[in-house]
């Protein structure tokens, strides 16, 4: 019934022919007559097999012949020009039917051709889209049992799982066609005798798993039904080792981001500390060798320079290690409702009494909300912005902290009267050990410049802080001079609290 679906087109064009050919006797001449049925051959073709076709041309010119050749209803030819026409016509009839079936089937492959290439694409798709090897091998496994309507089970070697159903004797297969890596069972070559078809799931340079198809004979599939789920299986290997290796790299990129910040905290630490500790060291040094013979103010003066060296590297040891608390994930702060002015106020009052002959200005409305907060990073993180003004602006010149309150956010800035930071380093300031002023930084000790001195870490805890609270910190430029630090906190709706009878 499928066959003559397929060719009614070719009995419409044979029997259209054949009544024109009725039709047209008398009016044309024989050889008028035969090209309308060559024509009909050609086309018929195009819908017939190679067999049919050529078996049709052939019918087609004893018919003409019993119909149309003198003398008619017989088979005999009587004039040689008749005979070489018919001749002519068998030869060119069988010719054209033959080239249009075979072109036709060449059409027909290169359809399932293409339509085989759309299947292996969407099913690469959806395996690059996968979690996981467990759920791509379900997925070869569901295009598989499309394809061969039977039951299919996948092996997949690293780690060892399989998935489907698979009797012992068929995990041996599946195993023997891993180490060998190659087809096994009908069609293959190899173990013809057996009904279930395994084949290999290869990588670039082996096999990391195998495909095993249940049939109940052991007739081969056809060649290109093979060849698809080859490739098919080709495709999972190919995809769990690109999986495998974009781990891999990831993995490589993220030792050797550690091993690039090691080495530069390395780094810092050994050029850093130095300087300090050795302020240390001397100011000890000559306390314990030469108190007797110092004078009072030189004593407090030394003493002085210790405990200022020891709050130094205490705030680069804090930063250094809040930074790489910060930059641990996943991190769970303890937030609670807090008031910004308290925390500011906790802030200015240790600044003062650092900083004594700095002035410090503060804008700050009132009514102000409550934040979310973890109270003990926000004074760190203000503190932090409050000491980088300190350090990059002049003694005379005046720190400001302007607070703006909006319906979503508070925002915070602390302003300096320094030179400012170009715009290039607006983004690059909050790195860490990335420093502008490098060349200021490497100064000496002295009084003046000591506070300038630094690992570069201090800005990049604040950006680390910011954003495990959920807020933005930028650097925007401060006419006529000078850089404001700016924080925008978000305001999230405080719970509404309820009141039980007692």
């Amino acid at each position: 019934m499928q066959g003559i679906k397929a060719s009614w087109p070719a009995i419409a064009i044979w029997l259209l022919a054949w009544g024109l050919l009725f039709e047209l006797d008398g009016t044309f001449n024989l050889a008028n007559l035969a090209l309308l049925l060559v024509l009909a051959s050609a086309m018929a073709g195009v819908f017939l097999s190679t067999l049919l076709s050529l078996l049709g041309s052939a019918v087609s010119v004893l018919l003409f012949n019993w119909f149309f050749i003198e003398p008619r209803y017989t088979l005999n030819v009587h004039l040689h020009q008749d005979a070489l026409l018919l001749i002519s016509m068998l030869g060119v009839s069988t010719v054209v039917s033959y080239l249009m079936s075979r072109l036709r089937l060449a059409a027909d492959r290169e359809t399932q051709h293409a339509q085989a290439a759309e299947q292996l694409r969407q099913l690469s798709e959806s395996l690059r889209e996968a979690a996981d090897a467990s759920v791509c091998a379900q997925l070869l496994q569901a295009f598989t049992q499309q394809k061969t309507k039977h039951p299919t089970s996948v092996l997949l070697a690293e780690p060892q799982r399989v998935i489907g159903n698979a009797s012992s004797q068929d995990q041996q297969g599946l195993w023997a066609c891993v180490q060998q890596c190659a087809a096994l069972g009908p069609g293959s070559g190899r173990y013809e005798n057996q009904t279930t078809l395994f084949l290999p799931i290869r990588g670039h340079a082996r096999a990391i798993g195998a495909l095993a198809v249940h049939r109940h004979t052991s007739l081969a599939l056809g060649a290109a039904h093979q060849q698809l789920l080859q490739q098919a299986c080709d495709l999972l290997g190919l995809e769990i080792e690109r999986a495998h290796n974009l781990q891999l790299t990831q993995q490589a990129k993220q030792d050797a981001q550690s091993q690039s910040l090691r080495n530069t905290l390395l780094t810092s630490i050994s050029h850093d500390y130095r300087t300090p500790l050795a302020n240390l060291m001397g100011a000890a040094s000559a306390i314990h060798d030469q108190c007797s013979r110092l004078s009072t103010d030189k004593v407090e003066a030394l003493a002085s320079t210790v405990i200022s060296e020891a709050q130094h590297l205490h705030r680069m040891t804090t930063n250094t290690l809040q930074l790489a608390r910060l930059d641990a994930a996943p991190l769970q702060i303890k937030k609670d409702w807090e008031s910004l002015q308290e925390i500011l106020g906790s802030v200015l009052a240790k600044a003062r009494q650092r900083f004594p002959t700095r002035q410090i200005l503060v804008d700050l409305p009132g009514d102000l909300p409550l934040i979310h907060c973890d109270a003990i990073l926000l004074v760190q993180l203000f503190d932090n912005l409050l000491e980088n003004a300190v350090k990059y602006s002049p003694d005379h010149a005046p720190i400001q902290i302007k607070v703006q309150a909006h319906p979503t956010t508070l925002d915070i800035r602390v302003i300096d009267g320094g030179p400012g930071i170009a715009d290039a380093w607006k983004t690059k300031v909050f790195q860490a050990f990335e420093r502008v002023h490098d060349d200021i930084a490497q100064a000496d000790a002295s009084h003046d410049q000591q506070l300038r001195r630094g690992m570069g870490v201090g800005l990049a805890v604040c950006q680390a802080i910011a954003k495990v609270h959920g807020a933005k910190i930028w650097v925007e430029d401060h006419p006529p001079q000078g850089a404001a630090l700016c924080l925008s906190m978000p305001v999230v709706p405080q719970p509404s609290l309820h009141l039980q009878e007692t």
